[in-house]
């Protein structure tokens, strides 16, 4: 994960695994002499498990994707995050880690899937905390007629097509206008499930369960989603057999004290 500085405060920095710190006083990892920064703002501690923003002082003025942050909140590729009057937008480590080679031409209009394997959840703007369906395609814009409508000055009237095909998840230009994919600027994009595609101030993450992560490839997505379409056959195979193997002990529990009772009958009567 890469830190960005919105106004060249620092050169961009990778944070691989992790802490650093952030504040006015010297001895931070990122000293920011800024409006609103406190001495000690904040720690962004990066792991296996993902990146976490830990706010260090209460008063602290902190904001990710234009949303207030207290105490701590997780992060991914895209957020934007605000110490005070400082940006910093979380990009991916390379900006050639985008890949902007798709397609020339759109498919064809496919049938609408049900449920839909890839959705858009927002996470900033207007659409926060909404669902929007891609299914085969979904065009986004500013015009009531689109798929995706945001209310965005800079957005055009038909500004970007999301594409799914196969195992593939395209971001298409239609108006020549760039939009921001794991913090990176691209007209167009291969995108990839937990991936954020930001328009101005409207951020959504990709959601797509069996589809290649960036990273992996469509093989190894395949056989994760067969290994969990699996799992629930195995529990239900795994209780059958648990259940057999009861109903057996208590058939030979109910034998062995039928034959004692009958040694006891036997032994009473004689």
């Amino acid at each position: 994960m890469r830190l960005s500085f919105g106004n060249g405060e620092h050169a961009d920095f990778v944070v691989e695994e992790g802490a650093v710190s952030l504040g006015q006083a010297e001895g931070n990892t990122f000293v920011l002499a800024a409006r609103d920064v406190a001495a000690h703002h904040a720690r962004l501690t990066v792991d296996a498990r993902g990146a976490v923003l830990e706010v260090l002082d209460p008063r602290a003025r902190t904001h990710v994707n234009a949303r207030p942050v207290r105490e701590k909140a997780l992060l991914r590729s895209g957020d934007v995050v605000c110490l005070g009057q400082v940006t910093i937008v979380l990009k991916a480590d390379r900006d050639d880690l985008i890949q902007t080679s798709i397609p020339d031409e759109p498919e064809s209009v496919a049938p609408a899937q049900h449920p839909p394997r890839v959705i858009l959840r927002g996470v900033a703007g207007g659409h926060y905390g909404r669902t929007i369906a891609v299914n085969h395609q979904l065009t986004v814009g500013n015009a009531p007629d689109r798929g995706l409508v945001l209310d965005e000055a800079r957005i055009a009237a038909r500004h970007a097509t999301i594409e799914h095909v196969g195992s593939a998840i395209y971001l298409r230009s239609m108006s020549g206008k760039e939009s921001i994919v794991n913090g990176v600027r691209v007209r167009d994009a291969v995108i990839h499930p937990g991936d954020q595609i930001a328009f101005e101030r409207s951020h959504f993450v990709v959601e797509a369960p069996g589809l290649p992560l960036r990273g992996a490839d469509a093989d190894e997505a395949a056989a994760r989603a067969q290994v969990a379409d699996t799992r629930p056959r195995d529990a239900a195979a795994t209780d059958e057999a648990a259940q057999g193997g009861i109903w057996w002990l208590i058939g030979a529990a109910a034998l062995i004290a039928a034959g004692m009772a009958l040694m006891i009958w036997r032994g009473a009567g004689s």
